[in-house]
């Protein structure tokens, strides 16, 4: 246990930056859900609409996004440009057999299985899309 406080402790200032981020997302998306509940007659679906009712459709979206988390935050270094290249085409490639298999799914996926889609995002993310510099 000893090792995870290190760790928390020597990454303080980017779990805040992490926070300030996921959470201004999230009250961007209240203001634009209480808009688009406002414009109801116009036929905007609403975030809640989207996550209520076509959460199956999105799962490569949350892959996407946990992928692109871990592009933003947790990046590594490669020296060879060839090899972003390979594992963009590779992530890509699954976010694409995500939306194809999506399409088929009558029903929403669990809880467990959305988080290990964001966390299986990242991970690949992490591992085979390193940033070229």
């Amino acid at each position: 246990m000893s090792k995870f406080k290190r760790f928390l402790n020597r990454h303080l200032s980017e779990i805040r930056t992490i926070k300030i981020i996921v959470a201004s997302m999230l009250g961007l998306m209240v203001v634009i859900d209480i808009v688009l509940v406002t414009l109801e007659g116009n036929d905007f679906p609403t975030f809640s609409y989207v996550v209520k009712d076509l959460r199956h459709r999105l799962i490569w979206f949350t892959f996407l996004f946990g992928g692109l988390l871990a592009k933003i935050f947790f990046n590594r270094k490669a020296s060879d440009k060839k090899e972003e290249l390979t594992g963009m085409f590779a992530f890509f490639s699954m976010v694409l057999l995500l939306f194809v298999i999506g399409r088929s799914l009558e029903t929403a996926p669990g809880l467990f299985l959305q988080i290990l889609l964001l966390v299986g995002g990242a991970a690949l993310a992490h591992r085979t899309w390193p940033q070229y510099r």
